[in-house]
């Protein structure tokens, strides 16, 4: 019996270029860590018309804001210690985006990113916001959203239809494990 030469397999996910830290600046993460008792060591940005709050705990994240293809009545995602999410944060929640002590989040820089807590957020275009923990990772534009997260889980939200995503981010709702996530 002649042996044939089987098809490759597929290949896996790349690494979306909101997360190609390679691609992107660091900036000092102490310009975006808030000092005041009432804010609990949590860390703070702008990207666009994105507000995003990382921490006060590790790898907890959370962007204010809706992309047009967000469900009705949400005011952002949250991603929770790399154990869930993202998520979507309903408009009855009391969850909070923003300062309680009125720090002004300062505005990450298109081309910049920024490490505090085991997050890493990118601001890979204007108006456009990356955020990643270990397994979990979301990006947020005005136009559309993409989550990620682990093969398997059920704790997270749903992605849009593929019709709604650019082509690169259609196939795959997972991170590839290198480079390595951030600490």
């Amino acid at each position: 019996m002649p042996v044939t030469a089987s098809a490759a397999p597929a290949s896996g996910p790349t690494m979306p270029v909101e997360f190609d830290l390679s691609r992107y600046q660091p900036v000092d993460p102490a310009s975006y860590r808030a000092l005041a008792y009432a804010d609990n060591g949590g860390g703070f940005l702008r990207a666009g018309r994105w507000l995003c709050r990382i921490g006060p705990t590790y790898r907890y994240v959370g962007c204010q804001g809706t992309p047009a293809t967000a469900p009705r009545d949400v005011r952002g995602a949250a991603i929770s210690g790399d154990q869930q999410g993202p998520w979507w944060v309903p408009g009855w929640s009391n969850y909070r985006f923003g300062a309680p002590s009125g720090f002004r989040a300062p505005t990450l820089p298109v081309g910049k990113r920024v490490t505090l807590a085991g997050v890493t957020c990118t601001a890979p275009r204007p108006d456009t916001v990356a955020c990643r923990t270990g397994a979990r990772a979301l990006i947020l534009t005005s136009g559309w959203h993409k989550f990620f997260f682990p093969s398997g889980d059920t704790a997270h939200s749903n992605n849009p239809a593929p019709t709604y995503l650019p082509p690169r981010l259609r196939y795959w709702n997972q991170l590839p494990a290198t480079p390595a996530p951030p600490r």
